[in-house]
């Protein structure tokens, strides 16, 4: 027994050793600045903020330049005809060319291609907000468990250290021989009993930290803290009317989705573009600079051979071409026409799923409303039936003291009292639970805690 002892008391230890203090502020600015998923939306935003221009859109022309060098040597060793050049003949020739490309026109294209890239931008945006959103309500609720678990593990510390000091005054007594052996075996099982609790509730709020830690991306899983915020209970009131104006407006997902359902009539407007012409300018330039080396070479002059020219022979040529091309499709088997209708069936089917989203998010609203509002009831019944078994526990020790009430009844009242502790912690902890998931609904965490 003094083995168990001793090992509860290193085990209490082991929780307060190194630690540092966390607060949930502090929790949420590390999360926001280290949690994986947060910071994997944030490049994914960061692509789509790069792909929003006018050059990806279309609008600009392109522009290339192209250089092709040539080199040539002529050994004349025998010809066929006298007159033929003799001998070696070197040539050099450096041809660059520049290439232009633009489309004039396509139908608006770049332009609703540079809407499209807004809305993706936008969309990405959105998409990191719910990210954003879903990890601070992750993050807030694994602070708040992280401290419920604590906060139970205090409990069952209380219930151990009372059912120790029976077991103390038991073995006391029967020194002095006022207690039986029964009375002994009985109240060393209740220590065991509370022994047990204590030790599983500590791996249970180990447990805890480490999920928190997760969401901290904090690399030692293991890390302990002190925690400096309390289950902070909500008093609001609300009512349904304005918490469902706020989600219309702000709501994350359905904010996302509008977004989506804007992208899908952009893709319309692209697919009518397929209607128009196309008008497309392409423009070169291009330079020959040729270098001729004659010095090797015999020519045939009619009255016999002479020698080439001992400088080189050098010739500049420069061509411009510009062209228009005006397209235009008469016929290709329906395919635009398909094209446009599919993308109005896309519309409308987004439609839906916006309609869908919102009624579906209007009984998500009512559900959370009324859960609120249920569990600060249940609150509310377990803080007093707390009290009442704390009260009964203080007077039923006397009881217990002076033998008007057994082991068995004192321990009754001992577990009431735990059971109406742990129960009234829980629902501090539902409560926040509820008022968190009507901010998640509502669009307030990131305006609280990030914004």
């Amino acid at each position: 027994m003094r083995k168990l002892i001793f090992s509860i008391g290193i085990l209490c230890l082991s929780l307060s050793y190194g630690q540092e203090q966390l607060s949930l502020s502090d929790a949420i600015q590390i999360g926001l600045q280290r949690n994986y998923g947060i910071l994997i939306e944030e490049g994914n935003v960061e692509v789509a903020r790069n792909n929003n221009d006018w050059g990806q859109a279309g609008r600009w022309p392109t522009i290339s330049l192209s250089v092709n060098q040539n080199n040539n040597l002529t050994d004349n060793v025998k010809v066929a005809f006298p007159t033929a050049t003799q001998g070696q003949t070197l040539s050099n020739s450096l041809n660059p060319t520049l290439n232009v490309n633009w489309t004039l026109f396509d139908g608006f294209r770049a332009n609703i291609t540079k809407k499209r890239l807004e809305l993706l931008q936008a969309e990405s945006q959105g998409n990191a907000s719910v990210v954003i959103a879903n990890t601070l309500q992750s993050i807030i609720l694994g602070y708040y468990l992280a401290v419920l678990e604590y906060e139970r593990l205090n409990e069952f510390e209380k219930q151990l250290a009372l059912s120790r000091d029976k077991y103390q005054y038991i073995k006391i007594k029967s020194d002095l021989g006022s207690a039986v052996t029964t009375d002994i075996l009985l109240e060393e099982g209740n220590y065991l009993t509370d022994s047990i609790n204590y030790i599983n509730q500590q791996l249970t709020y180990r447990n805890a930290i480490r999920d928190l830690n997760v969401l901290l991306a904090e690399e030692n899983v293991a890390k302990t803290y002190v925690f400096m915020d309390t289950l902070q209970l909500p008093d609001e009131t609300y009512t349904f009317d304005d918490l469902r104006s706020q989600m219309i407006q702000k709501n994350v997902d359905l904010k996302k989705q509008y977004i989506t359902q804007s992208l899908l009539g952009e893709a319309t407007k692209l697919s009518n573009a397929d209607r128009y012409p196309t008008l497309a300018l392409n423009a070169s330039f291009s330079e020959n600079r040729n270098s001729l080396d004659l010095s090797e070479a015999v020519f045939f002059t009619g009255s016999g051979f002479s020698g080439g020219p001992d400088t080189r022979l050098n010739s500049v040529t420069d061509n411009y071409t510009a062209s228009f091309t005006l397209s235009y499709t008469l016929f290709d088997g329906g395919r635009i026409n398909r094209a446009i209708k599919n993308a109005m069936v896309n519309e409308r089917v987004g439609q839906l799923r916006v309609d869908q989203m919102e009624t579906s998010l209007d009984r998500d609203l009512l559900s959370a409303l009324d859960r609120y509002n249920v569990r600060r009831q249940l609150f509310a019944i377990n803080s007093r039936r707390e009290e009442a078994a704390k009260t009964n526990l203080d007077l039923s020790e006397e009881k217990f003291k002076n033998g008007s009430i057994n082991s068995f009844d004192y321990r009754d009242v001992q577990n009431n009292y735990l059971s109406s502790s742990i129960l009234k912690l829980q629902a501090a902890y539902n409560l926040i639970n509820s008022k968190i998931e009507l901010m998640r609904l509502t669009g307030g965490l990131i305006r609280a805690y990030k914004d």
